[in-house]
């Protein structure tokens, strides 16, 4: 099945891609003037766009669902040579938890405005939820620094050489 993928599996998923395409095209163009004389409170109710929002759905849950068990199958199938990925993996879930467990829980300044326009429109934003905002912000920070100095470091290396 895996051979099978790589060698047809783009093909395949730009096929699957343009026949949902074309069956959404079929149903919206089929059902546009009858949309198009509704009122714009009947409008949102309507199931016009439906089978595109299902098929987007349903083919990011089949995308994410296959990557992580064709992960899983690289992993299982050289683990030796996939030690390095996942010693990387833990150190970035190292990093993560370290910015979770240390992060308040109260918004920053940075996301205060963002966080006061949710909670205005009805939205709530719990303690934990501001902790894994901060935690994530926090490791992309750190992400971002470790590649700069990886990325001069190696500048520098090079120019030695």
């Amino acid at each position: 099945m895996y051979k099978f993928l790589t060698k047809n599996g783009q093909p395949l998923a730009f096929g699957l891609g343009m026949v949902i395409t074309v069956l959404f095209l079929i149903v919206v163009l089929s059902n546009i003037s009858e949309f198009s004389i509704l009122e714009k409170e009947q409008q949102s109710e309507t199931g016009i766009f439906n089978l595109g929002i299902i098929s987007a759905i349903a083919l990011t849950i089949i995308a994410a669902a296959s990557m992580v068990l064709f992960g899983l199958y690289q992993v299982v199938g050289d683990f030796k040579g996939s030690v390095k990925g996942l010693l990387g993996f833990g150190v970035l879930l190292a990093i993560f938890l370290i910015a979770y467990f240390t992060a308040s829980g109260e918004p920053t300044s940075y996301i205060k405005g963002a966080v006061d326009k949710f909670q205005e429109t009805g939205g709530m934003i719990s303690a934990n939820n501001l902790k894994f905002i901060g935690a994530g912000i926090t490791t992309s920070i750190i992400l971002i620094l470790a590649a700069a100095v990886a990325f001069i470091f190696s500048e520098i290396r090079n120019f030695f050489k």
